[in-house]
């Protein structure tokens, strides 16, 4: 890797730059952490799960901006989403960072070798913020024809398509805005913008079919309304004569001369009404079995991922404890530059309180380890020379805690274990000091300070 302090070539087995001496420990682990957010995104990407693709690869980009392969990638899911701009925009960005033997070119080269099609994706895009603007002042048809126009150019432009099925389910064209959402939904399988203008246009579609069917039942009823009756004054007695005579007449000649041509008109009529009905329950119940069938698809879909939310237990956060990490971090940077061994036993102190199991975040807990790594020798160092000079001069008491916390940090140095047993056993505590002096024994067989240890042992009761 190359060194990004100096920019030299680092060999992978090297923790530190041989020309500045930056320390690369954080460094390289940040890049594999950056190269793990890439490989999420490229499997996000291969089942076209493309917005979470996006979300990996901006946090790869975020551990280490220079990684071009996360970039590159990038660029290519946003082609194939239809955003040819912000494509672009990270080809050039990566191509900047490494001009050789970066694929990015290529990527460059195919897109704007073919000035037919660029100039396409720019008119889509001129034409997409047009219709935008239509819309935003409720000209509607103007903005559908435009929009038409650029998924005509670029077909798989997904803000174009939202944006016409959302007029479409304005206006009530519920089936083209469907038509839609599906196409769309097979560019991006998990777009939350899709899957939200689904759930609205199945709600819709439910309401509209419960209306028609309220309407029929209205026309029904109305078919068979009993109309009023009503009162007449009572007519003399020749006029009602006379009225009843033109009634008999009236009706025989209807019975017997228009009644035989207005019913077989009726039945005509009758049965071609009984027909059309009949094909429009039809239509309407093969609607309704499809959209059941959609209806449950999105319901089951929506359970298992309901589960799934549930499942993921979002511990809570604690301030203060990342608080105290950020204050480490800060400490261990200016002790990067001074190197000052005082700072080291302060940061290893403070580092060590920190209960790294209870930390959320993967990443903070890895962090803490490295800062462990990186001050524990020279703090272990500093508090062995104090811890000495208090033991030499006799201040046991003084120096027991000093060497209590060298065998925190370390128990495989003989001489921190060793000289607590003794700190223990010169302050009247032999019998603290007897597992000390046990470790000694099992641990460092064979030496100065294993014999000592066994003698001082066996004379504790």
């Amino acid at each position: 890797m190359k060194c990004p302090k100096c920019g030299r070539i680092v060999p992978d087995r090297r923790n530190r730059c041989e020309g500045c001496g930056e320390d690369l420990v954080i460094y390289r682990k940040v890049y594999r952490l950056s190269n793990v957010y890439y490989n999420r995104g490229l499997e996000k990407a291969k089942i076209r799960d493309l917005s979470g693709a996006v979300l990996m690869l901006k946090r790869s980009l975020e551990m280490n901006k220079r990684n071009t392969h996360a970039r590159n990638l990038l660029g290519l899911v946003y082609f194939e989403m239809g955003e040819t701009v912000a494509a672009l925009s990270e080809w050039v960005v990566s191509k900047n960072f490494q001009e050789e033997e970066n694929d990015a070119g290529y990527y460059m080269d195919l897109v704007q070798s073919n000035p037919n099609k660029l100039e396409q994706m720019n008119q889509a895009i001129k034409k997409y913020n047009f219709a935008l603007s239509s819309a935003m002042q409720d000209s509607e048809d103007l903005a559908v024809i435009q929009l038409k126009k650029v998924i005509g150019l670029n077909p798989k432009f997904l803000r174009a398509i939202h944006l016409l099925s959302l007029l479409y389910m304005k206006a009530g064209e519920h089936e083209k805005a469907r038509k839609l959402l599906v196409r769309a939904a097979k560019i991006d399988v998990t777009n939350t913008v899709t899957l939200r203008y689904l759930r609205e246009l199945n709600s819709m579609v439910a309401g509209d079919i419960s209306a028609v069917k309220k309407e029929q039942a209205d026309m029904q009823a109305a078919q068979f309304e009993i109309p009023t009756a009503y009162k007449e004054d009572k007519p003399n007695i020749m006029a009602y004569v006379n009225l009843v005579l033109g009634l008999v007449i009236g009706i025989v000649f209807v019975y017997f001369v228009i009644v035989p041509g207005i019913r077989s008109g009726m039945n005509e009529e009758y049965i071609a009404e009984q027909k059309n009905y009949a094909e429009e329950i039809a239509g309407l119940n093969a609607s309704i079995q499809s959209l059941e069938s959609e209806n449950q698809l999105l319901l089951d879909t929506a359970d298992e991922l309901r589960a799934e939310l549930d499942s993921i237990e979002i511990p809570e956060y604690d301030r203060t404890m990342y608080d105290s990490l950020f204050n480490v971090i800060e400490n261990y940077l200016n002790y990067q530059e001074s190197q000052d061994p005082e700072e080291a036993v302060a940061i290893a102190a403070a580092v060590t309180e920190i209960d790294t199991t209870q930390l959320e975040n993967e990443t903070a807990g890895t962090i803490a380890d490295i800062i462990e790594e990186g001050v524990y020798p020279a703090a272990a160092e500093e508090l062995y020379t104090q811890a000495r000079a208090l033991y030499d001069a006799g201040n046991y008491e003084e120096a027991l805690p000093l060497f209590e916390t060298l065998v925190t940090y370390d128990m495989s140095v003989g001489n921190y274990v060793y000289y607590t047993a003794r700190c223990y056993h010169r302050a009247g505590d032999p019998q603290s000091a007897a597992p000390y002096y046990d470790y000694v024994i099992e641990n460092f067989p064979g030496t100065n300070l294993a014999r000592d240890a066994r003698e001082l042992r066996n004379g504790i009761q």
